[in-house]
């Protein structure tokens, strides 16, 4: 934790360097003694290297670098308290200017802030004990006889090889050990004993070395998916609520709890949960002790009418023993030779052969060295990623004393370490910070930009807005391996996290006591010197979180209070012991109202209330004049703002989305430093802001608007916006049809409202003129908007036509939905694509949805596309998905869209389409739902993926050659159709890539019985190489079902 300490010693000292050389420290006689400081804080500088390697062997110099921390927190508070009063005095002596001066400017901040004598001497009084305490810390210092560090700083930003980016998966990379060991297990627990109805398997193994990757290959596993109805996945962890687990595995299996809250009122629901017929497979990850499944999990599923088999992956064999696993499989570690396999392909790519083999020596003995466990080697490769590709540094590595610090614990030595400590400074600290979240916590780079910058771990910069570096730091950290991406379709999988327990749990220790996530860390440190300066009780229920709360020794130093979906209620007692506060967070509670004491929180920066109950917020908020991020979202008790908030000069967010407000109080044009507003409510009174002062905030990068139809012509000048990246306009809905004059002003007001060509996000709802802007016209919108990435059009009542939106060079997502006056899509909507030269319509768009038009009748690309009249047209090149649904009078699918790279089509509710045969011949998944017209699914040689769920009127489906999964709902037919029995006969006649296919049914019990053994389709049935069938009847599940797999033989049905 001591890099922390020097990345806070290294601020501090660069803010007294500029007082130092102030009037205002002449003018109350301090400068010598700042500059003292100043010289004894440059002084411990340059031992803190040497201390951190050292304090895991000394107590003693762990106790003097704890020392020095709170004396720099001291320093902290004070210099804080300088800026608010000096700011407050020379607001008083200035009431007329329009925005105060900012707290960061010191030579006038400090002259004003010593005007008032006793200030002036209460803070000289504070420095010279601040002095003292620091002096004394310099002297002790000789004792432990530490070495100066002066070499070069660490960078402020790593540059991290951007090879670290790409999509390497785990189980590509040591493929082979999983597929096998996934393959056997599922086989086992497929295979062994049909008849016992609950069955428990094991996993086990080190901390890091691939049991929850093997499990999750199992839990993905086609056979596993073949048998088992219902599938569930809990990550238990050390520290788990009994109820809340059980109410997981309910709502996992489809079941409900009511009223439930006790462990006995929930387990007969979990029971009744798996009933006849939906086989459970149910995962237990990270479990740390037995009792999980001996005393919660396992009388009421033994108890259930179904076949269930559990998985468990666990550290500790003793606790698979304890559990009576029927076989417990341990995971072996990485031989030598497969780790450097592991390490190479993460750092090296195609070419670089001849390269990777000059490094293979010494590569081989860093990869030893990470003991064979996966997680090591990734976050080895992530140390590597960052150095030259040179055996001098690669060696220099190989020997870092890291590898050996003996009082680190056995899983936290070595790789994981390493990766620890070769972060520069100002990562580090934002490590550490994740000790602050439950284990299996989804991290979201957005929040973390935000309470990074609160908790002043981000320098300003002139260049860059202090949310844009923190964003930078979280995507180093991903980069580095130390954060788990998790991956969703179609945004950035950097902006989603999670961090392995391990690194977790080595955050937490390197905390050293000062962070509790709502542990025993915080009873334990009511017992030890270190004070607690962070503390999460979030999601805590009951008298829980009070009760950790008041564990906290000394509230008094907390800096962090993360509180948010507990029932910890801050009444005016507890925040008056909480004057030290950076960040609180208090979202989704019971809090009802603010006390006026709040005002007294005057360090506070970071202050969230979304989805509370507040009827009001006190007029006092006007003291908190180092608030930068306020959230107040979904708060459906508030209806307005105090006046006072447009006095909070360092506010940098403010979030207002649906919360049902009337105005917002004039005077926002003064808070210079807002980048992100959210909710912005149009008003016209004369106590409101008004549009035309969101002209002045020219660092706004999140702009969202309500209310937008009151704008007044000409308010608000968008393009002169030059950091604006993001956009949403929401108009009001209107209760009755508007009338000409209306529409008229709308479109005016839209014409104007002209967008900076640095946006890329872009959504307007509930635009209700008869046409779109003049800037989305055929030769203006691509040049207006060149970056725009996404664009959604949403209640788009009165206009009946799209604009040209085909030529949008970096458009990825465009939405459509409930264009409720379209009645055509022609070529128009390509833009200059067909007649241009470079004949490319929509060159990047990835995904495209039409959703909700019930008039649309007709869609076409034109004539020219139509014909592909020209070859070297392209049109959609980068199609991934079109989803197209409730548009019920279109007749047919542009017969153009066979020449774009369209790989998954879902239509639902396109009851007049007959036919799905002129697409893409490279589509792999095609969903069609309720569309009571279709007859005709051919021509899809690529096709892996069929779902099929009541068109009544299909009659041919074929052509389909590559089909691996076909998926059928229907509970209106007494029988399968004789499409889906065609179909299926063609499919066991290719036997070549017939081996996993897939057949899933929910239809009516009759025609699941002509399924089972002895049925009408029984001799067709048994060829497949999986079948599921359930029963399925109007308003709810049937009984019946029938599970059947060909290699393993598995034939399982109640019919």
């Amino acid at each position: 934790m001591v890099l922390l300490l020097d990345n806070f010693m290294s601020k501090c000292s660069d803010t007294l360097a500029g007082l130092v050389m102030e009037e205002a420290t002449i003018l109350i006689g301090v400068k010598g003694e700042l500059q003292t400081l100043l010289e004894k804080m440059r002084r411990i500088q340059t031992l803190l290297k040497d201390a951190e390697k050292r304090k895991f062997d000394d107590s003693s110099i762990d106790r003097w670098l704890s020392e020095l921390k709170d004396v720099m927190y001291d320093a902290d508070d004070i210099i804080d308290l300088c800026r608010i009063e000096g700011a407050q005095l020379l607001t008083d002596q200035n009431p007329n200017s329009k925005t105060s001066p900012v707290c960061y400017n010191f030579p006038f901040v400090f002259y004003s802030c010593f005007t008032s004598l006793p200030l002036r001497h209460e803070i000289g009084n504070r420095i010279k004990e601040l002095n003292s305490r620091l002096n004394r810390i310099y002297e002790n210092r000789k004792q432990f006889k530490l070495e100066r560090f002066t070499g070069p700083e660490t960078p402020q930003i790593t540059v991290v090889d951007s090879r670290q980016t790409s999509s390497i998966v785990d189980d590509v990379v040591v493929g082979r050990e999983i597929e096998v060991a996934a393959n056997e297990l599922v086989e086992r627990l497929l295979a062994e004993k049909v008849e016992e109805k609950c069955r428990l398997f094991a996993v086990t193994g080190m901390g890091g070395i691939g049991k929850t990757t093997l499990a999750q290959k199992i839990f993905n596993h086609p056979k596993i998916k073949t048998y088992f109805k219902l599938k569930v996945w809990v990550c238990v962890s050390q520290t788990y609520s009994e109820t809340e687990l059980l109410k997981q595995v309910i709502r996992g299996a489809k079941g409900s709890y009511g009223d439930a809250k006790s462990k006995s009122e929930l387990q007969p629901f979990l029971r009744d949960s798996v009933v006849s017929g939906k086989n459970l497979f149910l995962v237990l990850d990270d479990v740390w002790r037995a009792d999980v499944w001996v005393k919660l999990l396992r009388a009421p599923l033994y108890d259930a009418d179904t076949s269930v088999r559990v998985l468990v992956t666990t550290r500790y064999e003793d606790v698979a023993r304890d559990m009576q696993a029927a076989r417990i499989h341990p995971v072996a570690n990485l031989s030598i030779g497969s780790s450097w396999d592991m390490l190479r392909r993460r750092l090296f790519t195609e070419g670089q052969e001849e390269l990777a083999n000059r490094l293979k020596g010494i590569g081989l003995q860093i990869a030893g060295n990470c003991g064979g466990l996966p997680l090591a080697i990734k976050a080895i490769a992530g140390v590597l990623s960052r150095k030259d590709r040179t055996r001098k540094a690669w060696n220099d590595v190989l020997m870092d004393d890291a590898w050996s610090i003996s009082k680190l614990s056995d899983e936290h030595r070595g790789a994981l370490y390493l990766s620890y400590e070769d972060l520069p400074s100002h990562l580090k600290q934002c490590f550490l910070y994740f000790s602050l979240y439950p284990e299996d916590t989804t991290l979201s780079r957005r929040y973390f930009t935000s309470v990074w910058v609160a908790e002043g771990f981000v320098t300003e910069s002139q260049n860059s807005l202090m949310e844009n570096l923190a964003e930078e730091y979280f995507n180093e950290l991903v980069n580095s391996n130390l954060l788990l991406a998790q991956h969703f379709k179609f945004q950035d999988a950097r902006s989603i996290c999670k961090m392995h327990d391990l690194f977790r749990s080595l955050a937490i220790f390197l905390s050293g006591g000062e962070t509790s996530c709502g542990d025993a860390n915080a009873k334990k440190n009511s017992t030890t010197s270190m004070k607690l300066r962070r503390l999460s009780v979030e999601n805590k229920k009951g008298a829980a979180a009070a009760e950790m709360f008041d564990l906290v020794a000394e509230p008094e130093a907390l800096r962090t209070l993360i509180a948010s979906g507990s029932d910890l209620l801050l009444d005016d007692e507890r925040l008056k012991r909480l004057l030290r506060l950076r960040v609180l967070e208090i979202a989704d509670t019971r809090i009802e109202e603010i006390p006026d004491s709040i005002k007294n929180l005057v360090h506070l920066r970071y202050l969230d209330l979304d989805g509370t109950h507040i009827t009001a917020i006190p007029e006092s908020i006007e003291h908190l004049t180092n608030l930068q991020f306020l959230n107040i979202r979904a708060c459906r008790y508030l209806t307005q703002l105090p006046s006072g908030i447009t006095r909070l000069h360092n506010l940098r967010r403010l979030g207002l989305f649906n919360t049902p407000l009337t105005f917002i109080p004039k005077g926002i044009e003064k808070l210079q430093k807002l980048n992100d507003i959210s909710g912005f409510v149009v008003a016209n009174n004369e106590s409101s802001s008004k549009l035309e002062e969101l002209n002045s905030l020219k660092q706004l990068k999140m702009l969202s608007i309500c209310n937008l139809e009151r704008a007044q012509s000409g308010a608000i000048i968008l393009s002169d916006l030059p950091c604006l990246t993001d956009l949403k306009l929401y108009f009001s809905e209107n209760s009755s049809e508007p009338n000409t004059e209306e529409q008229l002003t709308v479109e005016k007001l839209f014409d104007e409202l002209i967008p900076p060509q640095s946006l890329e996000e872009l959504k307007i709802t509930g635009f209700f003129g008869c046409r779109f802007p003049n800037w989305m016209g055929l030769s203006t919108f691509e040049s207006c908007v060149p970056f725009l990435t996404r664009l959604e059009f949403v209640d788009i009542t009165s206009c009946t036509q799209l604009p040209p939106l085909g030529q949008l060079p970096e458009l990825r997502l465009l939405t459509i939905r409930n264009s409720s006056e379209v009645r055509k899509i022609g070529p128009e909507f390509l833009g200059g694509g067909v007649n241009s030269a470079t004949r490319i319509a929509f060159p990047k768009l990835e995904l495209l949805i039409i959703q909700d038009m019930p008039k649309l009748e007709e869609w076409s690309f034109g004539s020219q596309v139509e014909q592909n009249a020209s070859p070297r047209l392209k049109l959609l090149p980068c199609l991934l998905e079109l989803s197209i649904s409730d548009c019920p009078l279109l007749e047919q699918l542009p017969s153009g869209l066979k020449h774009s790279a369209m790989k998954s089509l879902f239509i639902e509710s396109v009851n007049s389409l007959k036919s799905v045969d002129d697409i893409p011949t490279e589509t792999e998944v095609l969903q069609v739902i309720y569309n009571e017209s279709l007859e005709k699914i051919c021509c899809l040689p690529a096709l892996k993926r069929l779902v099929v769920m009541y068109c009544a009127a299909l009659s041919c489906v074929e052509e389909l050659d590559s089909l691996q999964e076909l998926t059928f709902f229907d509970y209106n037919k007494e029988s399968l159709p004789e499409w889906l029995l065609t179909l299926l006969q063609q499919r066991v006649q290719h036997t070549d890539t017939n081996v996993d296919f897939l057949l899933q049914m929910q239809c009516s019990e009759k025609a699941l019985r002509g399924c089972v053994e002895g049925g009408a389709h029984w001799e067709l049935i048994q060829q497949i190489p999986r079948v599921i069938a359930y029963e399925d009847i109007p308003f709810g599940t049937g009984t019946g079902y029938l599970r059947y797999s060909k290699q393993p033989y598995v034939y399982d049905t109640n019919l």
